[in-house]
């Protein structure tokens, strides 16, 4: 099995809603999202298993909007709570339909809140 993995950087601030029954205070982070995708065969006469500038662009893509914004003010956010569980199922999600590749899938999206806290979502077939 190969895997490539590539990784964006936002800055936004959130606040979780119902956080020990309350909204927490409004605070930023710069986040680190990483993605995973991975195949058993490489691809064509350069042999990889897909180009990282596509799958760079498409995640760039994603996190674009989410850059120097109040994740909460932002859809889907602006009803889902902005943790890092749900950014990385956002991102994966959006991903599964802006990019595709032949015999590669995505295996992983991760969120890092910070350097020693990250939230991992990873797509079963069915999702």
């Amino acid at each position: 099995m190969f895997e490539v993995i590539v990784a964006a950087e936002f800055s936004s601030a959130h606040a979780l809603r119902h956080y020990h029954g309350v909204t927490e205070p409004l605070h930023g982070h710069n986040f680190r999202v990483e993605v995973v995708v991975q195949g058993k065969r490489l691809r064509n006469k350069v042999k990889y298993l897909t180009d990282f500038v596509a799958l760079e662009h498409a995640l760039q893509a994603i996190v674009k909007p989410m850059d120097h914004v109040n994740l909460n003010e932002c859809p889907p956010f602006d009803h889902e709570n902005p943790s890092a569980e749900n950014l990385a199922y956002y991102v994966a999600k959006k991903l599964k339909q802006s990019w595709h590749a032949a015999g590669a899938r995505i295996a992983s999206v991760t969120v890092w809140e910070t350097a020693n806290t990250a939230a991992r979502y990873r797509p079963t077939n069915r999702s």
